[in-house]
C-alpha cells in the first residue's frame, strides 16, 4: 500500500516537473531573435497531441534562427529530452509504475535540466555541441 503511494506521488512530481519544463521551453523559444510560439497545455482536454505537434515544429524551426549552431543543437536536444521524458510518464501511466519507467523519466529530466540551466547561464561553447 505504501509503495503505491510513493509511485503515486513520485508520479505526480515527475508529472509537475515536465510541466515547468515545458513552461520553460516556451519562454526559450519567445526569446529567441525570431520568436517562436509553442502553445500551451489545456487542462480542460486529455489530448495534448497539438501541443506536442507545437513544439515538434519549434524545434525543427530553431535551424533557420541566427544564433550559433551550438546553441541550435543544445535547444534541440532540450526538445528531446522533453519528449523522452513525456513519453516515458505518459506510457507509465498506461502500463503502470515500473522502476525504471520512472527512472527513466527522471534522467531525461535531469539532463533537462543540466543544459537548460547551462543556456540561463550562457556556459555553452562549441565543446558542448
Amino acid at each position: 500500500m505504501a509503495d503505491d503511494r510513493d509511485d503515486r506521488e513520485r508520479f505526480s512530481e515527475l508529472e509537475e516537473l515536465i510541466m515547468a519544463a515545458h513552461g520553460f521551453l516556451r519562454v526559450l523559444f519567445e526569446e529567441l531573435p525570431v520568436p517562436v510560439v509553442v502553445i500551451g497545455f489545456d487542462a480542460e482536454t486529455d489530448d495534448h497531441s497539438e501541443v506536442l505537434l507545437s513544439l515538434d515544429r519549434a524545434r525543427h524551426l530553431i535551424e533557420d534562427e541566427p544564433i550559433p549552431s551550438f546553441e541550435k543543437k543544445a535547444i534541440s536536444r532540450l526538445v528531446l529530452d522533453w519528449f523522452s521524458a513525456t513519453e516515458m510518464l505518459v506510457l507509465t501511466k498506461l502500463a503502470g509504475p515500473a522502476p525504471w519507467r520512472m527512472d527513466s523519466v527522471e534522467y531525461a529530466l535531469h539532463r533537462f535540466i543540466a543544459v537548460a540551466e547551462m543556456i540561463e547561464r550562457g556556459e555553452l561553447d562549441d565543446d558542448e555541441s
